[in-house]
């Protein structure tokens, strides 16, 4: 299947990079102008026909006797006199490979478009503003003219957009008029008709390839849409069975027997039974925590491939966010938390800024749960209707959300994991700082999770499992702490610095010193910026770099971005060996935060991140 995978998926980039052509091209056809596009700009329409006493001609008999075997003698004039044109070799079209001779119907002598008659003929079709430039023959192929298969005349014109005329040699046929409209006009019917080869055509052989792969499209996609079925991706509720499956853990000791549901896959199956497998992505394949073994081997996902070799695989690893209970009789549990699922209610929910909020709960018949600062639980957000929108926008924040369209969509279930940002030592609550993620446009949904959770109101209840600890500061150390991040991923670094301050406060450690460098793109973006003004007054180890990327003009702080101000910095806080870095932030944050501290010397272990995005 990952062969199939990696197929559909370039096979979609060709045909989605095609269907953009097609939609540019489309939408330029029905917009240009077409006399233009034809190269029509400077061409004279008004030929003048003129009548001949045809018993003044040259007998056709003796014309036809006269000259190279012909299939048909026709009547045609130029430049006001007559002519007959022998065809001695006739094609489906006037393009494709004819042999013509040109006689004069008086004379009944045969005449050859040279360069000057070629010249008098494109001067009678010509009705612009330009001087003759040049005159050349030319042969097959030609750019302005790819399907012309016979040798034309080519005479130029110095007008405003370089006119040429074309006679063909035989015949004396004026095979049209280009210049730069039409030659800016010809590249979109080469995109839209994929004529890549200049071949003048659309029955070309790009695009017999191009339906082959638009084929393999469709054949991959069904072959995956039907693995996913057999895999039981495709799941109806209403249908689910029940499997029993036996349970062991890592060291094969047996667990006994428990029934999973065949509607939800293990990871989620098996929290029903209060058993938690670490897991970061929640559920998405993409962390490869949540190993399990299972007998005899179920089928291999494209993420079981990604995250096993293959003597993994064989004896039976596999994620357990990607099978279900259906493909299982017996299973090893790799590594279990003592994470547990809890009902948590809110009790408080308030802006912080314009998209991120405050959420404060309450576990439902547990007192506390304590936890390592930098934790994160996996919520639970059931099916429902959402808005784009958040629901009680406060006045002030109108405007950072009026470019949004309203939009009411209806989402599956599924799970988003969220980090705390207060210590369990300073806090009853489980706070949670999370921001709203909003939909571009109305053909993406909004953060399902995000949204859901930031629009449910006090006293409404939400299920979740954790706190699971992946991401916390070093026990018993008294080096330098520096915190860095942006956005959300403020939840965890104020975690540990409340979790820090509680500790020293308690006498529980030494006091350290700790640096927080944190990012936002205007003012208004600083979450907890009193909090930590406050704090570092009244602090001395504590030392805070709020850093704007956009600020106003009234901003006295640093400016730029924030991992260059603690690049600015780093050289004033002692040793890099005596110093802790405490990461939190999108992607191109933290890849450019770790290459800045490696080039300083800064060692692997001495690095902790929650890539949050």
């Amino acid at each position: 299947m990952l062969i199939i995978r990696k197929i559909h998926k370039w096979a979609s980039i060709i045909v989605g990079i095609q269907f953009l052509l097609w939609l540019v091209s489309g939408i330029f056809f029905n917009t240009m102008d077409h006399t233009k596009a034809m190269g029509h700009s400077y061409k004279n329409h008004a030929h003048q026909h003129v009548e001949f006493n045809q018993s003044l001609f040259a007998d056709p008999v003796v014309v036809l006797n006269s000259n190279r075997a012909s299939i048909s003698l026709t009547h045609t004039q130029l430049l006001g006199k007559p002519y007959y044109l022998l065809t001695h070799t006739k094609a489906l079209y006037k393009n494709f490979k004819n042999d013509y001779t040109l006689v004069d119907a008086y004379t009944g002598e045969s005449t050859i478009i040279d360069a000057q008659h070629a010249t008098e003929i494109a001067k009678q079709s010509y009705s612009g503003p330009g001087d003759l430039v040049s005159v050349k023959t030319l042969q097959y192929p030609m750019d302005d003219f790819p399907k012309q298969q016979n040798a034309v005349w080519q005479i130029n014109f110095s007008d405003d957009i370089n006119t040429s005329v074309y006679i063909e040699v035989g015949s004396g046929r004026v095979v049209g008029h280009s210049d730069d409209d039409k030659r800016f006009a010809d590249i979109f019917f080469m995109l839209h008709f994929m004529d890549y080869g200049s071949e003048g055509s659309f029955n070309n052989v790009q695009i017999i390839l191009f339906a082959f792969v638009t084929l393999w499209l469709a054949f991959t996609g069904l072959i995956w849409t039907i693995d996913l079925g057999f895999r039981g991706q495709y799941k109806i509720k209403a249908l689910a069975g029940t499997q029993k499956i036996k349970l062991f853990d890592k060291h094969q000791k047996s667990m006994g027997n428990i029934t999973l549901s065949t509607h939800s896959n293990l990871l989620d199956g098996l929290i029903e039974h209060d058993i938690a497998l670490p897991s970061s992505c929640g559920g998405g394949g993409t962390c490869g925590r949540c190993k399990v073994m299972i007998t005899p081997p179920a089928k291999i996902t494209s993420a079981d491939h990604q995250h096993f070799s293959d003597g993994e695989l064989q004896q039976g690893y596999r994620l357990a966010c990607q099978h279900f209970s259906n493909d299982v009789q017996n299973m090893t549990l790799i590594d279990v938390t003592d994470a547990q699922k809890h009902t948590l209610t809110l009790t408080a929910n308030q802006f912080i800024s314009p998209t991120i909020k405050e959420l404060r709960f309450q576990v439902k018949d547990v007192n506390k749960l304590n936890y390592k600062a930098g934790a994160f639980m996996r919520f639970f957000i059931p099916a429902s209707t959402g808005i784009s929108i958040p629901l009680n926008l406060p006045e002030q924040h109108k405007p950072h959300w009026q470019h949004i369209e309203h939009l009411e969509y209806e989402h599956l279930a599924c799970t988003r994991n969220y980090s705390l940002s207060e210590s369990s030592l300073s806090s009853d609550e489980l706070v949670f700082t999370i921001k709203i993620q909003a939909a571009p446009h109305n053909d993406v949904l909004p953060g399902v999770g995000s949204n859901y959770l930031c629009n449910l109101h006090p006293g409404d209840s939400v299920d979740a499992i954790g706190p699971f600890e992946e991401f916390f500061a070093k026990r018993n150390s008294t080096k330098t702490m520096v915190l860095l991040g942006a956005g959300s991923g403020m939840a965890p670094l104020k975690s540990l610095i409340s979790e820090q301050i509680a500790l020293t406060n308690a006498n529980q450690q030494q006091t350290r010193d700790m640096h927080f460098f944190y990012g936002a793109r205007q003012e208004h973006d600083l979450l907890y910026a009193d909090e930590f003004y406050r704090l570092a007054k009244s602090n001395e180890h504590f030392h805070y770099y709020p850093t704007l990327s956009k600020p106003n003009e009234d901003w006295l702080g640093s400016t730029g971005y924030v991992q260059q101000i603690l690049q600015l910095n780093l050289s004033t806080m002692g040793d890099v060996t005596n110093i802790e870095f405490y990461l939190c932030g999108p992607q191109a944050l933290m890849t450019e935060t770790i290459d800045l501290l490696k080039a300083n010397g800064v060692e692997d272990n001495q690095i902790a991140f929650d890539l949050f995005s």
